[in-house]
């Protein structure tokens, strides 16, 4: 008896560890619109923090791109570590997210999306895949989303001239920042995990009780 309960224990141990990691990863894209001409690229900014106390590898990839266009994405596999900081840094292009757990260093990753000369005007969907979590001998996946961005290839731009400077601090959180991000900061993302690990505790103790009463 008491090796069949310590065994669905374990299980439900290791479960919950898994939920926990899938949920330390954070995500903002900074823009998923752009306008461009032909023969020109567009840059798109994915921005990654981990807020829980472990490291884990993330993979990144290009899963649609339409003909006449191609992909770069930088970095595409990395190692993602704690990302809670103590304070800003004077280090320029530095960007964070203060968040109710900290202040988070983010993980830039920059897709860049070059246009053909030959490519017809209109709106073209880009998408890449994240993967993140596993063990050190290869990734299994443990959080994955997809990003989608837009693409308008326009025959002209009128660009005002002004001085591109980069934020380098983030407000704290609040309803608007909240609906593009997704991992631990998700309002769904929580919900869904918190319902999953109770229906499970719940499942586990009435088979625990069912082997303990027909025992």
């Amino acid at each position: 008896m008491k090796k069949k309960i310590s065994f669905i224990l374990i299980i439900f141990l290791l479960l919950l560890q898994v939920e926990v990691q899938a949920v330390g990863l954070g995500t903002l894209t900074k823009n998923i619109h752009s306008q461009v001409m032909r023969g020109e690229s567009v840059k798109f900014t994915i921005l990654l923090w981990n807020s829980e106390n472990s490291s884990f590898p993330v993979k990144l990839r290009a899963t649609q791109i339409p003909e006449g266009l191609s992909m770069i994405i930088n970095p595409k596999e990395f190692m993602m570590n704690f990302s809670r900081v103590d304070g800003y840094s004077n280090e320029n292009g530095i960007e964070y997210m203060n968040t109710p757990y900290g202040l988070m260093k983010t993980v830039p990753v920059d897709v860049l999306v070059k246009v053909s000369n030959s490519i017809d005007l209109g709106k073209y969907d880009v998408y890449v895949n994240l993967a993140a979590g596993g063990t050190t001998t290869g990734i299994s996946t443990i959080f994955e989303k997809t990003f989608r961005f837009d693409v308008e290839v326009v025959r002209y731009i009128n660009r005002p001239k002004m001085t591109e400077t980069t934020i380098q601090k983030l407000p704290i959180l609040n309803e608007n920042i909240m609906s593009k991000i997704t991992g631990m900061f998700s309002k769904v993302s929580i919900n869904t995990r918190l319902i999953f690990i109770v229906s499970l505790m719940i499942g586990i103790f009435l088979v625990a009780w069912t082997i303990y009463k027909h025992e």
